[in-house]
C-alpha cells in the first residue's frame, strides 16, 4: 500500500514539473509571434516600387462639381405630316453619315397631286407664250388696213413713200413753203401716214399687255405650286444634317404617324460637352477658353470652358456652364463626370498645394488614392484631393503635405501597413 502511494506521488511531482518546463517553454515561444502581431513586416518596395518625397507646385484651390455628358449637336426627328413608315437607317447606336435618309414616310398621296401640279404649270407656260406672241404682233408686226383691205394696203406701200419723199425735197428747196408756221398751206404738216399707222389701237395694245401679264402671274402661280409639293415631298425624309448616331428610334417600318409626332433621336457623339452647374458665387472664376481639370470614372483629363450661359437659375442660384470633352476622352452621352472648378480667392498662382509625381496617384473606385510612408515606415493609404497638373506632377488640395514620401507605382496588392526600417 505504501509503495503504491509512493508511486502515485512521484508520478504527479512529475507531471507538475513537466507542465512547468511546458508552460515556460510555451509562452517564450509565443512571446515573437505576439510581437509579429502588434509589428507587421517590415515594407519593401519591389523593382517598380520607388519612394518620393511631397514637393510643392503652385495650384488653385478647386471645389468638386458633377455634371453630365451630353452630345454638343443632337436633334430630335418629327413627322412633317401624317404617313407611313417605310424606311428606318438602322438600330440604336448605327452611325450615319449627314445628308443620309434616317426615317422616310409614303407619298403615295402626293404623286397625283404633284403631276396635277406640272400639267398646270405647262399649261400656264404655254399661254404666257402665246400672249407674248399677240402682244409683240400689235406693237410690231404689220396689220390689216381697216380700210380698202389688201388693194388699200398695196397702194399706199406704194405713194406714201413717194410722197414722204417729196415733201422732203419741196421742203429742203423751198423752206418757207412748207412744214413752218408762214407756209402758205396753213399749219405745218409732217409725212404722210398709212391707214394702218394712223388708225392703231392703243387700247387694244394695252389689253394685249395686260393679257400677258395676267399670264406670266399664273405662270409664277404654277411654279409655286409645284414648290410647295417639293417641299411637302422633302418633308417625307428625314434627313441627317451632320455625321451622327442613332440615340433612339421612335418609330418602326409600317408604322402610322401623325404630325408632331418624334421619329429618331441623333447626336454627333464625336463632339462632347460636360454640362455642370456653377454656384454664382464661383463663375467670376471662369472664362470661355481655360481649362478644367475633370474626372471621367478612373480617367483624368483636362477639358475646355466652351460655353458660360448669360443667366443663372433663380432656385438653384447656379449657372450653366459647358466643357468641352477632349476628342480622346472616353465618354458617352449620359455618363456622370466630376469638374474641378477653381474657388473665389484660390486661382492666384503664387499659391503652393504639396504635388506629388503623377505615377503615386493610384485609383479604387472613383477616388484617386497615394500610398504614403510615415517617419517610421509605416504605409498609410490617403484619399487624396487633386488639383492642377504641371508636367509629371499633379498639385495634391488635400490628403498629404509637403515633406511626406509617397510609394510610386503602387502594386495593385498594395496596403496600408509596414514596420519601422522597411523603406530606405
Amino acid at each position: 500500500m505504501s509503495s503504491a502511494v509512493r508511486s502515485f506521488l512521484s508520478f504527479f511531482a512529475a507531471a507538475i514539473v513537466g507542465g512547468i518546463v511546458v508552460w515556460w517553454l510555451g509562452g517564450s515561444g509565443s512571446q515573437p509571434g505576439a510581437n509579429e502581431a502588434a509589428h507587421p513586416a517590415p515594407f519593401a518596395p519591389s523593382s517598380t516600387e520607388q519612394v518620393a518625397e511631397v514637393t510643392q507646385m503652385p495650384a488653385a484651390a478647386r471645389v468638386r462639381l458633377g455634371g453630365y455628358v451630353e452630345a454638343r449637336n443632337s436633334v430630335r426627328l418629327t413627322a412633317q405630316g401624317p404617313g407611313r413608315v417605310t424606311f428606318v437607317a438602322g438600330q440604336e447606336g448605327e452611325r450615319i453619315q449627314a445628308g443620309q435618309t434616317v426615317v422616310a414616310l409614303d407619298d403615295d398621296s402626293l404623286k397625283p397631286e404633284y403631276r396635277a401640279a406640272w400639267a398646270q404649270l405647262a399649261g400656264e407656260m404655254a399661254d404666257s407664250q402665246n400672249a407674248q406672241t399677240q402682244l409683240y404682233h400689235n406693237l410690231y408686226g404689220r396689220p390689216t388696213s381697216p380700210m380698202g383691205g389688201p388693194a388699200q394696203d398695196a397702194y399706199e406701200r406704194m405713194t406714201v413713200p413717194f410722197y414722204n419723199m417729196a415733201q422732203g425735197f419741196m421742203g429742203n428747196m423751198f423752206p418757207g413753203m412748207s412744214n413752218t408756221n408762214s407756209s402758205p398751206f396753213g399749219m405745218p404738216f409732217g409725212p404722210m401716214q398709212t391707214q394702218s399707222e394712223a388708225q392703231k389701237s392703243y387700247p387694244a395694245i394695252n389689253n394685249h399687255r395686260a393679257d400677258y401679264e395676267r399670264r406670266l402671274a399664273g405662270l409664277a402661280g404654277a411654279q409655286s405650286r409645284v414648290d410647295v409639293l417639293d417641299t411637302r415631298l422633302r418633308d417625307r425624309r428625314s434627313i441627317a444634317p451632320w455625321s451622327s448616331v442613332i440615340m433612339k428610334r421612335h418609330v418602326r417600318v409600317g408604322d402610322i404617324v401623325q404630325p408632331g409626332q418624334p421619329l429618331a433621336d441623333i447626336a454627333d457623339v464625336d463632339k462632347l460637352d460636360l454640362r455642370i452647374e456653377v454656384p454664382a458665387s464661383q463663375i467670376g472664376n471662369l472664362a470661355v477658353g481655360d481649362r478644367v481639370p475633370v474626372s471621367l470614372g478612373a480617367q483624368n483629363g483636362w477639358a475646355v470652358v466652351g460655353q458660360i450661359f448669360p443667366a443663372a437659375d433663380g432656385a438653384q442660384r447656379t449657372v450653366t456652364v459647358k466643357l468641352a470633352l477632349p476628342p480622346e476622352a472616353k465618354a458617352a452621352p449620359g455618363m456622370y463626370a466630376l469638374a474641378w472648378i477653381a474657388q473665389p480667392g484660390g486661382g492666384s498662382p503664387t499659391e503652393l498645394a504639396p504635388a506629388i509625381p503623377t505615377t503615386a496617384i493610384a485609383w479604387r473606385g472613383s477616388l484617386p488614392i497615394a500610398f504614403a510612408v510615415g517617419p517610421t515606415g509605416y504605409v498609410e493609404m490617403r484619399v487624396l484631393r487633386l488639383g492642377d497638373a504641371q508636367g509629371d506632377r499633379t498639385a495634391v488640395l488635400s490628403g498629404l503635405t509637403a515633406g511626406e514620401r509617397v510609394v510610386l507605382n503602387p502594386a495593385p496588392h498594395l496596403k496600408a501597413g509596414a514596420a519601422p526600417g522597411g523603406v530606405h
